[in-house]
């Protein structure tokens, strides 16, 4: 009988962690089309055959799903930040971060679109979402390793990279990891604001640009008397 129930339980965990999916992913479908305040929570249930109970017994409101949905995307992004930082350092994980980043945009602009009213709104990383391994094969099946990655904030990986290019000479000794962290953060979600409604496949250009032209004043600021 024991093995029974617990055979049972992880079947039943699995499911809820598929519905779970599911209904992220219509989510992101339907931010194609129309912002998050006028996607139905009938119409997400009715993509994901689920019931609307089983939705709100999972994400009390629609912005609860949307948060979830964002911290897969921390997640994908965190597993892009762990690659790159396997084989480089510093200012080329940072690079990396953006140009995933600048994909996102071009190949979801109303996803990122509702992932930047997210992070402007705080966007911080809820204790009440989190991933078991389990969860995250299902969410990346793709992205090997990805149950071993750490769910980590944006700023938490830029704010290390830093510190990592500062150490490895990439930028002057005497460069402000707060002051340099917001200005990153002022460009990663200041382009796509821009871009987004017009052009979101100038975002990785405009991106590249903006970080070259601030890691140059930097080191132009560090060299003056």
């Amino acid at each position: 009988d024991g093995i029974r129930d617990l055979v049972l339980s992880l079947v039943g965990s699995e499911m809820c962690i598929r519905d779970r999916l599911t209904l992220a992913r219509a989510l992101a479908q339907a931010l194609a089309a129309q912002p998050l305040s006028e996607v139905p929570v009938k119409a997400l249930c009715q993509q994901a055959e689920v019931s609307e109970a089983t939705f709100f017994n999972y994400f009390p409101r629609k912005q609860d799903l949307m948060a979830y949905l964002a911290h897969l995307w921390l997640l994908e992004l965190s597993w892009h930040a762990q690659s790159a930082s396997a084989g480089s350092q510093g200012l080329a994980v940072i690079d990396r971060l953006f140009a995933q980043t600048a994909k996102t945009c071009e190949a979801t602009p109303g996803l990122f679109r509702e992932l930047l009213v997210w992070m402007v709104r705080g966007g911080i990383l809820e204790q009440s979402i989190e991933f078991s391994e389990v969860e995250k094969q299902l969410a990346f099946p793709e992205l090997a390793g990805i149950e071993q990655t750490p769910l980590k904030g944006i700023d938490s990986w830029l704010a290390a990279q830093l510190e990592s290019a500062i150490a490895h000479g990439d930028l002057p000794d005497n460069a402000l990891v707060p002051t340099l962290l917001a200005s990153l953060l002022a460009i990663l979600l200041g382009v796509p604001l821009l871009l987004l409604s017009s052009d979101p496949r100038k975002v990785a250009g405009m991106y590249r640009q903006q970080l070259a032209t601030l890691w140059t004043g930097v080191r132009a600021s560090a060299q003056r008397p």
